[in-house]
């Protein structure tokens, strides 16, 4: 070690690990310790550990299995657990990424012990605040000392508000960073296809709503794959012959299908990036994103009415950001080391 500055990173969900790999990696390459505290809000094998193997970082140093419940109750067990293992570990950096409950409660539980918290995809913004994740947003981004952005808008939303221009940095995605690191794949299917993930409550709840929707998938020119969450699971009532249902995919499995569909119907965020990334129209059934960016690169809300295939809009017209090169770790780095 090059001394004993030590990083601990929050992870929980899917989106964490796709994000915190390449920093993971790139802080362990310069010398520094990582420490990993997982916090098993997705709590499914497909959903959280298999990507410690398909990314090569290494096994959680503490596993809280704080797993689901309400917004309360999942940030107030994470704190709770979180702030156990920071007295017995006193960090000297905690890296929380995106918006998720955990990566609040981890800046929550720093912020307490005067640790200092580094925010990975600051600056995102919805402006919608009935989504809990936009309040996460706001919240973490102000107990932070570090911030650091995607792309140049989300650091313009932190200047406009007051935030301190020596702490904020645009460094790209290092979600995007994780994709140039997957091996060229082939198509695993002969026909083509959409490719559709749900898993938001609004949209997979309601056993009524949720059948509206896969009807309008179902009428769909090619057949709809869905990589099926639990929660969608066991609200499904009825057979769709036009929608093919399967597990829960690694991520590189999941790229691969994005990269050869059609186009993208979704309520998540991250793959919003991802299809844009690698120019796949895509439909976010939400009234909001945080990635407005990602509606200069074929991205469109819909609502249910607007789901139809012939709705797809042409393939992005823009640029991608400059910083979404692979290297935004290596930027983050670069800022650590002078720091």
């Amino acid at each position: 070690m090059k001394n004993n500055l030590t990083f601990a990173h929050i992870l929980a969900a899917r989106p964490n690990f796709i994000k915190a790999a390449p920093l993971i990696n790139e802080i362990d390459k310069s010398g520094y310790k990582n420490i990993i505290i997982h916090t098993n809000q997705h709590y499914d094998y497909l959903m959280s550990k298999i990507f410690f193997g398909e990314f090569d970082i290494p096994e959680p140093d503490f596993n809280l299995g704080v797993k689901s419940g309400s917004h309360a109750e999942q940030t107030g067990k994470a704190m709770i657990k979180i702030e156990e293992i920071l007295l017995k570990i006193n960090p000297s950096f905690l890296v929380v990424y995106g918006d998720v409950n955990s990566s609040l409660a981890g800046a929550l539980a720093a912020s307490k012990l005067n640790i200092r918290i580094i925010h990975i995809e600051s600056g995102c913004r919805s402006y919608d605040r009935t989504m809990p994740e936009e309040i996460n947003r706001i919240l973490i981004d102000n107990l932070s000392e570090l911030l650091f952005c995607t792309e140049k808008s989300a650091y313009d939303n932190l200047i406009k508000n007051g935030f301190n221009k020596n702490s904020t940095f645009v460094v790209g995605n290092t979600a995007i960073d994780s994709l140039y690191n997957i091996k060229s794949t082939k198509n695993l299917y002969k026909f083509k296809y959409y490719l559709c993930t749900l898993h938001r409550p609004f949209n997979v709840d309601d056993k009524n709503k949720l059948d509206i929707i896969l009807k309008k998938l179902n009428s769909f020119n090619h057949k709809v794959i869905i990589p099926a969450h639990p929660r969608l699971l066991k609200n499904i009532t009825k057979d769709y012959n036009n929608i093919k249902f399967i597990e829960p995919l690694g991520f590189s499995d999941f790229i691969n299908l994005l990269k050869n569909s059609e186009g993208v119907i979704s309520d998540s965020g991250g793959i919003q990036c991802e299809a844009g990334f690698f120019n796949i129209p895509m439909f976010t059934l939400r009234n909001s994103t945080e990635h407005l960016i990602s509606l200069e690169y074929g991205n469109r809300l819909v609502d249910i009415d607007q789901l139809d295939f012939k709705n797809f809009s042409n393939n992005r017209k823009n640029k991608l950001p400059s910083v979404w090169d692979g290297k935004a770790s290596i930027r983050i780095m670069d800022v650590l080391k002078k720091l």
